[in-house]
């Protein structure tokens, strides 16, 4: 079981979704920054927001090495984590620089 934890940390699924968090949360640090709307309050916000759909990734892909069951979930996670960092990302850029991103990818549900 423990081996099973092991391969779910170290995978390069795992290790890619942290790297893509962390270029998400100092992109919106800088952008904040930038934008003099930084507060160290905002900063809590991270964990149920970034931190934790993580946390739940890491629980699925554990449990599909247990079970084949769990195979299809832990693909359809990793795609939705994949795409909400990469928006925020996305849209951190398009804060700093200015560049023209459209909207549908940037820009948060109303």
């Amino acid at each position: 079981m423990e081996e099973e934890l092991k391969s779910v940390l170290c995978s390069p699924q795992t290790i890619s979704l942290v790297s893509l968090m962390a270029a998400n949360v100092l992109l919106a640090i800088i952008a904040a920054l930038k934008d003099n709307t930084f507060s160290f309050r905002n900063l809590g916000d991270f964990v149920p927001n970034r931190f934790l759909p993580l946390v739940v990734y890491i629980v699925i892909a554990f449990l599909s090495r247990i079970s084949n069951e769990w195979v299809a979930v832990v693909v359809t996670v990793y795609a939705g984590l994949v795409a909400m960092y990469s928006a925020a990302i996305l849209a951190a850029v398009k804060s700093i620089t200015g560049i023209e991103i459209p909207n549908v990818i940037t820009d948060k549900k109303k």
